[in-house]
């Protein structure tokens, strides 16, 4: 172990730090004096989590081991669910129990839903699109239109939710790359935002997944889906 950092304060800095330095430049990280690489060591223990973290030390390995990008509010609301968990622990959490900790909170669809497949389709200047899915035991095909796929998935389902904003993000380059899908989302009555996400080869197919998501953590149970 060269050099390490658990306070929150400088794994922002670090993190910020890191991402803008240069291969060949003249090392600046704040908080770490020396380049790790020049004693052969490697970054891995540079930034690590415990009860003290942030979020910049957990999205900095969250992007450095598994290519995950968040948007700055959704860093925000992912570290105060890591901190919930860690006042329950003792320690420190891993990349690898960070990672199972976002797939339990974001890639979880378990509200009696299941997505099966879906068609796009063209109406007029609009998206169209009809979905497969099984709500609450029943196999159900929906359509909906919207402005695009993810406004025409909020509509097939009726859902009663709000999507913000959207991002997508490549988690590996070539021909087996997965898409993340992000999307911020509101519901009246429930206070604040959430964020959900989808992860599949196709986008369209992420990017629905990412409103089930979020549709989920805004506490949307079958129920509240429509019998058609």
């Amino acid at each position: 172990l060269v050099f390490t950092s658990f306070s929150g304060s400088h794994q922002d800095a670090i993190k910020k730090g890191m991402g803008a330095q240069q291969p060949d430049a003249i090392w600046e990280v704040p908080y770490i004096p020396v380049d790790p690489a020049d004693l052969g060591r490697t970054y891995e223990s540079v930034i690590r989590v415990n009860s003290q973290s942030g979020k910049g030390g957990i999205a900095y390995l969250l992007e450095r081991d598994y290519g995950v990008v968040m948007p700055r509010r959704m860093q925000v609301e992912f570290s105060n669910v890591v901190q919930r968990h860690m006042d329950s622990a003792e320690g420190e959490m891993t990349s690898q129990q960070l990672w199972a900790l976002f797939e339990k909170t974001y890639l979880t669809i378990d509200f009696d839903v299941a997505y099966h497949a879906h068609h796009l389709f063209e109406e007029g200047d609009k998206q169209g699109i009809e979905l497969e899915m099984t709500v609450a035991g029943e196999r159900r095909r929906m359509r909906g239109i919207g402005s695009g796929p993810i406004a025409a998935t909020v509509n097939a389902l009726s859902l009663p939710i709000r999507i913000d904003n959207y991002e997508e993000r490549a988690l590996r380059a070539g021909a087996d790359a997965s898409a993340l899908a992000i999307v911020e989302a509101a519901r009246d009555g429930v206070a604040g935002v959430r964020y959900g996400v989808g992860r599949h080869a196709n986008i369209a197919t992420a990017s629905v997944l990412a409103v089930l998501s979020a549709a989920r953590r805004l506490g949307v149970n079958a129920k509240d889906l429509p019998l058609r």
